[in-house]
């Protein structure tokens, strides 16, 4: 371990992900059973930081559940990302630490290595702030992208106020959400709006890049969800809680974890990689199918089909019914016989028309389901639709 403090950038309500944080912020979601700022905490163990200090949304402090002892959480303090970063500032300097190790919550990575690549190139590099990069993937990334030159300094920093697919094609990075640098220089980011401060700082060539060689994935719109699972979860490994319960008259393959207290009855079928949450319940005869995550609570009830979906806490999938390529939000019901599907979308919510644009004339969604709407019987949906 080192003795470097590590910073969760957690204070987002998580806007683009709406209907899905109308109740919990976006930090505070859980994947694959774990909310998505502990990702973060992870990545920055794995760089060898032990005290971690996450900053939260105001009001949501009750919402945070560390997984363990060394993991402080406490309130923004200002709004934005230049609030989190002052935040950020205040709670090190209280603490006497000289450097920090900043990584923001909703980022993805496979190996969880991002953080501490950006650690080991600023201790070699000489730049006073060094930043993670990825390659541009879709042009949606939402938080900055950067130019770089021969010396691996950052020579340009743009936050598109709109998607932009001036980025594509190899012409420059997206920000990868992982930040080192010392006390005094983070009081320099926190100075001002953010991407004026990176703006001054880039032209005094005080920030160095680093390129992340592996998986990477920002979590800004509900179907990235989706990919975060495909990043996450092992192909292989097959992985069932003492607590649970599977029957021996079940099929359940290579890939697939199975939770504290879940169950998984006679004659169901889960094929990996999956993930069956705590207290969830795969009933007599259903399919999961590849790529999905039962989060905590959810009920697949009797032959009813799952597949590369994310079913947030507490939902119900309906007797013979099917989830395809969707996300169902907490406490949301689909009802038996209702059929959510993927499919190239007839019109889209006008905040996210341009995502045909990026991924192609031929993509193909399925639906996004509000937390505690209702997909009444024998209705059929899907392709790009939000529910609720």
């Amino acid at each position: 371990m080192i003795e470097m403090i590590g910073v969760v950038l957690a204070g987002g309500y998580g806007k683009r992900l709406l209907p899905l944080t109308v109740r919990v912020p976006k930090p505070f979601l859980e994947l694959l059973g774990r909310q998505l700022f502990d990702y973060s905490v992870e990545l920055l163990r794995q760089a060898g930081v032990r005290d971690v200090i996450v900053i939260a949304p105001p009001g949501y402090l009750n919402l945070a559940r560390p997984r363990d002892e060394r993991v402080s959480v406490v309130e923004q303090r200002g709004i934005d990302i230049q609030g989190a970063l002052r935040t950020a500032y205040e709670e090190v300097a209280a603490r006497n630490e000289k450097e920090v190790l900043v990584v923001y919550a909703g980022f993805i990575s496979s190996p969880p290595t991002v953080a501490r690549l950006a650690l080991e190139y600023y201790s070699t590099s000489g730049f006073p702030i060094s930043i993670a990069l990825a390659p541009v993937a879709t042009g949606l990334e939402t938080y900055g992208f950067v130019t770089l030159d021969y010396r691996g300094a950052v020579t340009n920093y743009m936050q598109p106020r709109e998607p932009s697919k001036s980025w594509l094609g190899g012409r420059g990075y997206v920000f990868a959400g992982v930040i080192v640098t010392d006390l005094s220089h983070l009081a320099e980011l926190s100075s001002l709006p953010f991407e004026q401060s990176m703006a001054r700082l880039a032209s005094s060539g005080s920030i160095g890049g680093v390129v992340f060689p592996g998986r990477w994935a920002e979590i800004g719109y509900p179907w990235d969800l989706l990919e975060a699972v495909k990043i996450l979860l092992p192909e292989s490994l097959i992985s069932v809680d003492r607590s649970a319960r599977v029957s021996r008259s079940s099929l359940v393959s290579s890939g697939v974890i199975v939770d504290e207290g879940a169950v998984v009855e006679e004659g169901a079928i889960v094929m990996g990689p999956a993930y069956i949450g705590r207290r969830a319940e795969v009933r007599s005869g259903a399919v999961i199918r590849p790529y999905t995550s039962l989060e905590e609570g959810v009920v697949v009830e009797e032959g009813a089909v799952v597949s590369n979906s994310v079913i947030m806490r507490g939902a119900r999938v309906g007797a013979l019914s099917e989830v395809r390529s969707s996300v169902v939000g907490e406490e949301a019901v689909i009802e038996p016989g209702a059929h959510v599907l993927e499919g190239v979308p007839d019109r889209l919510p006008e905040r996210l028309a341009w995502l045909v644009e990026y991924l192609g004339e031929g993509v193909r969604l399925g639906a996004v389901v509000s937390p505690g709407y209702v997909v009444r019987c024998c209705t059929v949906t899907g392709r790009g639709a939000v529910l609720g």
